[in-house]
């Protein structure tokens, strides 16, 4: 209700501005309707903990442009602007359901849902692709995103499924500043006790299919007849394919998940910045198995 008060409030206050600055009769009533949306509106975040969370993502600066875009959209189509305004309501439709939580929990769900189980319950080796790393400000390796990774292949070797851990991957950007992603997944993986000869790493790799054709000639030179590949749920699907289309007999572990739906509230219809990053992840994960990536 707060949203919706908010949302008429504006609206109406952009139409009483513009009649006033024309010297349009009636723009009073109009700028009273909007004074009183707005006040209903703050009473509604003053008792209403939904409404205040509400306000905090309408604080921000995807929600302010969100609101702008919506007001921009209205005053436009009022006016038969129609190009402009059906451009500015696209976008702001864009974002709307880009930043949904719901949405993009269902789209991230239909990545995550598509993974076959494993089809062994041990391995010759257990392969991590590059990414659950981060850099803290003092420069020590830390656990980034996705580090659910590491802990999800380290609890295998644990478990002894595998006596052998790989880890794939270099960081995207040329130059001294590159990241070697395996030593800093090693890293943490000897902070919690593996060995070194219970590790395998595999840098100079930037993107899965260059980590997929590692792997698989490592399989070809090593005489694996199966390893597992621990990586994002929403993100072994395009792994997975990628290592049939090359030859290496992979089950996929899954990692990371986020597919799951959040509770039903009125805070969520405002668009949020996570939920934009996970329509973001799946984006790339549909076009990046499209291009064969």
């Amino acid at each position: 209700m707060a949203l919706i008060a908010l949302l008429i409030a504006i609206w109406l206050g952009i139409i009483a501005l513009r009649r006033r600055r024309e010297t349009v009769p009636g723009w009073k009533p109009l700028a009273w309707g909007a004074g009183v949306g707005l006040v209903l509106a703050l009473v509604l975040l003053l008792i209403d903990l939904d409404a205040q969370k509400m306000a905090t993502r309408l604080a921000s600066p995807l929600g302010l442009a969100w609101l702008v875009l919506f007001g921009l959209a209205l005053d436009l189509l009022r006016n038969r602007r129609w190009w402009p305004g059906g451009l500015a309501g696209g976008c702001w439709l864009l974002l709307t359901l880009g930043g949904n939580a719901w949405i993009s929990a269902c789209l991230l769900g239909t990545l995550e849902r598509s993974v076959p189980p494993a089809q062994a319950r041990s391995w010759d080796a257990v392969a991590v692709l590059g990414g659950g790393t981060a850099m803290g400000d003092n420069g020590e390796v830390q656990l980034g995103d996705s580090g659910d990774r590491l802990r999800v292949a380290h609890a295998l070797l644990r478990e002894e499924r595998t006596p052998l851990l790989v880890a794939v991957g270099s960081g995207f950007y040329g130059g001294p500043a590159r990241r070697d992603l395996a030593a800093e997944t090693a890293r943490v993986w000897s902070g919690w006790g593996t060995p070194p000869e219970g590790m395998l790493l595999i840098p100079g790799v930037v993107n899965t299919r260059q980590e997929i054709i590692r792997l698989a000639e490592e399989a070809r030179a090593r005489g694996w007849k199966r390893i597992a590949i621990v990586s994002s749920a929403w993100h072994l699907p395009r792994a997975l394919a990628l290592a049939r289309r090359f030859g290496l007999p992979a089950d996929g572990i899954p990692a990371d998940s986020r597919a799951r739906l959040p509770s039903a509230s009125p805070a969520f219809l405002v668009p949020g910045g996570a939920a934009l990053h996970d329509t973001q992840l799946w984006c790339t994960e549909v076009l990046g198995r499209m291009v064969g990536r």
